[in-house]
């Protein structure tokens, strides 16, 4: 009587653990690369994973995700990282001469907060609840204040947002609509004052400290410049 013989069981296929082998030495060559780099830029590396996520979800075709589906997917990362939300995927080319001047702006900050002095004002412009609209007193204080804010040579003027009243008209997403008022104060100072669009900066205070009164729904300005002692040096 022959013996029972169990027939072998299929393995994994060698070009699977060839795979496994390129893609994890892919992950670890890109994690170096972000690791060196001089620059680290969080919005950057929120864009490339949000654009892989779309890639994976969407499997490489075209009307699988609509644009909104998109766009949640870019803003989940976006908020791992602590940075505003963005409003559409569609980016403003920027003027070759703004880009310039925005590069010699990174770089006279980059020495300007090592050390650096900074003038700080407080509420230099105040909101209605729910809302990114400046009032017309906010406009006439920041009309009165744009000399002593204006930028010059190395300096950045910083402007960060507050707000705890995000409702409906914002998804009562703070964040966002922290972003979207120090973005309309920028936007103010740059179209009517003509202040230099790379040396104006606008941010969210994602978490607030204060949490009554007119401060969490304003916007903050901070002049930041190189300080005496940094100058001396150069």
């Amino acid at each position: 009587m022959a013996s029972y013989r169990e027939e072998p069981k299929a393995g994994v296929p060698a070009w699977l653990v060839s795979f496994g082998d390129m893609m994890t030495l892919i992950l670890t060559f890109f994690i170096l690369l972000v690791s060196l780099a001089s620059q680290q830029d969080a919005g950057l590396v929120a864009s490339g994973l949000g654009s892989f996520m779309v890639a994976l979800n969407s499997h490489g075709l075209d009307g699988v995700l609509n644009e909104q589906e998109k766009l949640a997917i870019f803003n989940e990362y976006r908020r791992r990282f602590n940075l505003p939300p963005e409003t559409s995927l569609e980016r403003r080319p920027e003027d070759p001469a703004d880009a310039s001047d925005l590069e010699l702006v990174k770089a006279e900050l980059a020495k300007a907060l090592a050390p650096h002095d900074e003038l700080t004002q407080p509420a230099v412009a105040t909101f209605e609840p729910d809302s990114a609209a400046l009032t017309r007193a906010s406009r006439e204080y920041l009309d009165r204040l744009a000399g002593t804010l204006r930028p010059g040579l190395g300096q950045v003027l910083m402007l960060e947002g507050h707000a705890l009243d995000a409702g409906e008209r914002f998804g009562s997403d703070d964040a966002r609509l922290a972003f979207m008022r120090a973005q309309a104060v920028r936007d103010y100072l740059i179209e009517e004052h003509g202040f230099a669009a790379g040396r104006v900066e606008a941010r969210a205070w994602l978490a607030e400290i204060d949490t009554e009164g007119l401060g969490t729904r304003s916007v903050d300005a901070r002049l930041v410049s190189p300080s005496p002692a940094r100058r001396k040096q150069e």
